[in-house]
């Protein structure tokens, strides 16, 4: 390899195509996707890791994984395209640019309307568009092209994750001692994925239930829980006043997550931005809980 420059000279096409390389898991998907032949990727690769005098990929017969320095590196590639398409949306567009943003009501952080205020403060040239519901109808409009990003859980498929999120069993009463006694479950339709981990842990340790109230929005999902007619399963952000969380007398959950959802092969300025803002106020607001 050539001694490295200390100024970057690969073009926006070259990024672009490293970045297709990884996220599609190899060459020949990644020439589809940026209107190239295989080779001409591959060559694209090879001056950039030239020019840098660093290793970028590991490629065998079958995959296609990034070194140390290309996870590195790739951040940076990334940060560029979206800076440089965000320069493109602000100088070519007339009107400013919307983000359609769609939201799984409980995972909204209670703290919303702060991250929407510094995100239109620090990016005056898009028009923000919310959106609240539950995570499938919005996974489905946003295949649909209504939407431009989704945060919900993790019931849709080829998401990223942000956050690990808790979840717990609440209620506003006490759990009965009796093991065979049957429990009270307040629940959304299927196919929230809250439902169907409430049944799982409950039918692994072999304890009954009902179905209490079947409630058609988070909202009724919480009053039913404030007036005591039963316990959920729902992500410890999405706990409010009068909601305790019962511990000890019910069975684990599992892990889950908090997930960033955008439609394949179609890209946004403003996306990533957003993301980036939530993430870091989640962060601050977890440092600042944790630090009281």
């Amino acid at each position: 390899m050539s001694t490295p420059s200390s100024k970057l000279e690969a073009d926006l096409h070259t990024l672009r195509s490293l970045v297709a390389v990884v996220e599609e898991g190899g060459f020949s998907a990644a020439a589809k996707r940026v209107h190239r032949t295989q080779s001409a990727v591959s060559v694209q690769i090879a001056k950039l890791e030239d020019q840098l005098n660093a290793k970028l990929l590991e490629r065998t017969s079958r995959s296609v994984s990034l070194t140390p320095k290309g996870e590195a590196f790739l951040s940076y590639a990334r940060r560029i395209l979206e800076l440089a398409d965000e320069a493109m949306a602000a100088c070519t567009a007339e009107e400013k640019a919307l983000l359609r943003v769609g939201v799984a009501e409980y995972l909204a952080p209670r703290h919303l309307d702060s991250v929407l205020g510094s995100f239109q403060e620090a990016h005056p040239n898009c028009n923000l568009s919310l959106t609240l519901g539950l995570g499938p109808p919005l996974l489905e409009r946003l295949e649909q092209g209504g939407l431009d990003l989704v945060i919900g859980g993790p019931e849709g498929s080829n998401g990223n994750k942000l956050w690990d999120e808790p979840l717990v069993w609440t209620g506003s009463g006490e759990v009965p001692e009796d093991r065979s006694a049957a429990l009270k479950l307040v629940l959304m339709p299927a196919p929230c994925i809250y439902r169907k981990i409430a049944f799982d842990a409950l039918t692994g340790v072999s304890r009954p239930w009902v179905m209490s109230i079947e409630a058609n929005s988070f909202e009724a999902v919480q009053a039913a829980i404030r007036a005591g007619l039963g316990i959920t399963v729902l992500p410890e952000a999405a706990i409010k006043d009068g909601m305790t969380v019962l511990k000890g007398k019910l069975p684990a959950l599992p892990d889950s997550c908090v997930m960033s959802y955008t439609r394949a092969k179609v890209s946004h300025p403003f996306t990533q931005p957003f993301i980036d803002d939530l993430v870091e106020s989640v962060e601050r607001l977890r440092r600042d809980r944790d630090a009281g």
